[in-house]
């Protein structure tokens, strides 16, 4: 398994794809003692539950790590006398001279990736961050924030950090179960960024990457309380809302209002994005009928009307 998450930690590594942030904000400060402690000394900090390592200095300014469950082990000995024999010994007796020392600023996934390659017996030691005070990190709480991180990538669209096309799907389903035994109804609005190529086309991808975080950003600005949005495709956006119990009419009604409140609200463009580049956009929407919500026919039904708006706006 330990195989396994590495390559995984591997394959996400990088300056421009850290996750999780960097290793300082997992890890926590540690007591720091100097090589010649005596053990029955260093025994004193190891009493205070909290404390799951410590750091080691030694007078060439070498740093070293000594680990709770290592401590344990080589005070109880293998035949049970090692605390009789290690008492009045320095601390560098018992000292890991080689721990796993990084920076502050190493990205979770990089530091996994090393700790996990370490020897068989030192994998999930913790890792030393070397920081205006000396810190530590746990490999399992390294190991929860790079699984948790790369969930979330799975689940998320990195450029917007809206949930993905898969995600969004699953909560229009979810919303679709949940309105099949009461009057309310579902709504599906898809919004469609007019000529996105041509935006990377004439601008470059960086500004075309820029006016879809914006519209993903204002897209959540201006949507009610209780919708949800997501990036359904390349220039797709989606947002999910449920109506209470009305007639048909007002349901029509209250559906297409949501839509053109969006479509209004991100008629003009964001903050340092000029006229010229801010894309119009194509819309459609969709509700169910009471008891009937059936979110792949709402889906294609949304689809449809789109080709439609975009068929009109070309003629």
């Amino acid at each position: 398994m330990h195989d396994e998450l590495t390559l995984v930690a591997e394959r996400t590594a990088g300056p421009s794809r850290v996750l999780a942030g960097s290793v300082v904000e997992l890890a926590r400060p540690v007591p720091v003692v100097e090589a010649a402690l005596p053990v029955a000394e260093l025994e004193l900090d190891f009493r205070d539950p909290d404390v799951e390592c410590v750091a080691v200095l030694d007078a060439a300014d070498r740093v070293g790590v000594i680990t709770r469950p290592h401590f344990t082990g080589a005070m109880t000995g293998r035949l049970g006398y090692g605390r009789a024999v290690l008492l009045r010994r320095p601390t560098s007796t018992i000292t890991d001279w080689s721990p796993l020392v990084v920076e502050p600023g190493a990205s979770v996934a990089d530091v996994a990736t090393r700790a996990l390659q370490r020897a068989f017996d030192r994998r999930y030691d913790d890792v030393l961050v070397h920081d205006e005070v000396w810190r530590s990190a746990s490999a399992a709480e390294l190991m929860r924030a790079l699984i948790g991180a790369l969930a979330d990538r799975s689940t998320h669209d990195p450029l917007t950090r809206l949930p993905g096309r898969a995600s969004t799907w699953h909560a229009l389903a979810r919303r679709c179960e949940m309105v099949v035994r009461s009057r309310a109804r579902v709504v599906l609005i898809l919004l469609d960024v007019r000529d996105m190529a041509g935006i990377d086309a004439r601008y470059g991808q960086a500004r075309g990457d820029l006016v879809l975080r914006e519209v993903a950003k204002r897209v959540v600005a201006a949507m009610p309380g209780g919708c949800e949005a997501g990036r359904v495709d390349g220039d797709r956006f989606a947002v999910l809302a449920t109506l209470p119990p009305v007639d048909d009419l007002r349901g029509a009604a209250e559906a297409d209002a949501l839509r053109q409140r969006l479509v209004t609200e991100l008629a003009m463009p964001s903050a340092g994005v000029p006229q010229s580049v801010w894309p119009w956009l194509h819309s459609s929407v969709v509700w169910s009928v009471p008891g009937a919500a059936n979110p792949e026919e709402m889906i294609r039904e949304a689809e449809v009307r789109l080709r439609k708006a975009k068929g009109a706006v070309r003629t």
